[in-house]
């Protein structure tokens, strides 16, 4: 290889040294397992309080719901995204070498987002319309059972990409759509 395609493809960030990275690699795996186990928590007590017309038993779903949210959705996200981040920078996957790593990447952030921001928020509405703060707007226990059912199938789906590792290589180096060529192709300049 030459000294120019080193350049190109060496990391901007220098390599983790073995045990940092095996670090990481723990803390990223138990944090994933971690937040997909609250998420399957969640959607075990929303589908129970929608199975449910005991008035009582339903505020005490969701009421074990927000404890859950406000304690482990924003935590639990964020080490999974920067633990993943690090690892991308810090390994010889990079963030952006491989279409698997780019995924995961954009799942985990999604994840965040949807996680800390959105899904948090319907879990507190929901759970103030079980206590009888505020009216349940129709559809709120179902619309809360189809996010947490599609972050928990987001969340197997990233493991699944980690183990199996599809997809190959980004291709940086020509435009998407655009022909390969092979340097048998390229001619030669006659002077």
């Amino acid at each position: 290889m030459s000294s120019s395609v080193q350049q190109r493809t060496r990391s901007v960030f220098p390599p983790m040294e073995r045990r940092v990275r095996q670090v990481w690699q723990v803390l990223h795996i138990v944090a994933s397992v971690g937040w997909l186990g609250t998420i399957l928590v969640a959607l075990s007590l929303s589908v129970a309080g929608m199975l449910t017309d005991d008035f009582d038993r339903v505020n005490s779903l969701y009421t074990a719901m927000q404890v859950v949210a406000s304690t482990f959705f924003l935590p639990g996200s964020a080490l999974m995204l920067v633990s993943g981040v690090l690892l991308g920078l810090g390994t010889k996957w990079g963030l952006f070498k491989w279409w698997w790593v780019g995924v995961k990447f954009a799942i985990g952030l999604a994840l965040f987002v949807a996680g800390s921001l959105n899904l948090r928020f319907a879990v507190y509405d929901a759970a103030d319309a079980a206590a009888g703060l505020k009216p349940l707007a129709p559809g709120v226990e179902l619309s809360l059972f189809g996010m947490l059912s599609v972050i928990a199938t987001l969340c197997v789906f990233s493991a699944l990409l980690s183990v199996l590792k599809p997809w190959g290589r980004i291709n940086w180096r020509r435009p998407a759509g655009a022909p390969s060529v092979r340097r048998e192709q390229i001619q030669e300049p006659t002077s």
